[in-house]
């Protein structure tokens, strides 16, 4: 499933993403089926909003860890972990609504955001009904410690929304606030996803903790290579333009890596790209040399690499080998290697 080559003098781990969930299809396939079953509602632009978002791709990474974890800690059962993946997508659904209209986003995975072909009202309020049915799935389930877990990381995507509000274009936010900030808005649900597999499968505190930590830093991963893409993405791959963080004032680590070390005639370049109403491309245009020039993008990788190593390794030290070790290991490996 993964296969290591050399890339600038560094190991790159190439993966096979289809041959990862290629055992988990029976499984992902009936996630498919319940996340259009229970967003069903007899208020047409529900399912209509839900419908279109949720149909237009994504590779279900949250259902999948949540699936994968909790094969790794022993469950056998039929059904609830469907319902807590389709419970960890709706969440994650709901979220992608909201972004778009705070970030007054018109694309969406290459084509037209929710937002922009249904309105802003109807993207917020079917935003809603997502949280809610997700809330309603997780109380017949009954089980009060994945409720916990999911309802946790849902108040930390919402205090990572309002963090990463808070400091647009703040050229003076730093490294480690940014740090906080991901893990809230991303790494938090990942880490969730992880934990509630680990509690399905009965698994001890111990691997409960190591689960959670691979989360984490797979999280945490997943959006500084994002954070990259926005940057050196090919657009029609990516789904949304080049630059869209730059042009909404959103001061990620490869900023951030540049501002610790620019000349005060660079930090003034890049404050005035962030702040000012310049196309995206000339944005891009002015900053681009300086984030080269400091390796910033390179660094902003290595930082991602550097977290899936340390979620495979909190795993390997928790868990036998397994095909779902193996699997889980190769999904870290997937999402630093990625280019979508």
């Amino acid at each position: 499933m993964s296969e290591i080559t050399q890339t600038n003098g560094k190991q790159v781990t190439s993966v096979d993403f289809k041959a990862v969930t290629a055992r988990y299809a029976a499984d992902m396939e009936r996630v498919e089926k319940d996340i259009h079953r229970h967003f069903a509602s007899d208020v047409a632009m529900i399912p209509a909003v839900s419908g279109y978002l949720i149909s237009g791709g994504g590779k279900r990474i949250r259902p999948l860890l949540l699936i994968a974890s909790s094969r790794l800690c022993g469950y056998t059962g039929a059904t609830r972990h469907i319902t807590m993946s389709v419970v960890a997508e709706y969440i994650h659904a709901a979220t992608l609504l909201h972004d778009d209209v705070v970030d007054e986003a018109d694309l969406r995975r290459g084509a037209a955001s929710a937002n922009a072909k249904y309105g802003n009202e109807a993207s917020v309020l079917v935003g809603d009904f997502l949280f809610a049915k997700s809330f309603e799935l997780m109380s017949e389930d009954g089980d009060v410690r994945v409720i916990r877990v999911i309802s946790g990381a849902t108040k930390c995507l919402a205090e990572g929304e309002v963090l990463q509000l808070y400091n647009t274009c703040n050229v003076e936010v730093s490294e480690e606030a940014y740090m906080d900030t991901i893990y809230r808005k991303t790494g938090a649900l990942i880490e969730a996803c992880c934990r509630s597999g680990s509690i399905l499968g009965g698994a001890s505190s111990e691997k409960e903790q190591a689960l959670a930590l691979y989360g984490k830093n797979i999280g945490t991963a997943f959006q500084l290579v994002d954070d990259v893409l926005d940057y050196i993405g090919e657009a029609k791959s990516w789904g949304k333009p080049i630059g869209a963080d730059l042009a909404d004032g959103k001061v990620t680590l490869p900023l951030i890596t540049t501002l610790k070390q620019c000349t005060e005639a660079e930090r003034e370049t890049i404050a005035g790209a962030i702040e000012g109403d310049d196309d995206v491309k000339e944005k891009l245009a002015r900053v681009m040399p300086i984030l080269e020039k400091y390796n910033a993008l390179s660094h902003t990788m290595d930082t991602a690499r550097e977290h899936a190593d340390e979620a495979k390794n909190a795993l390997a030290s928790a868990f036998e080998p397994s095909e779902h070790l193996e699997a889980l290991s190769s999904i870290a490996d997937y999402i630093v290697s990625r280019s979508v």
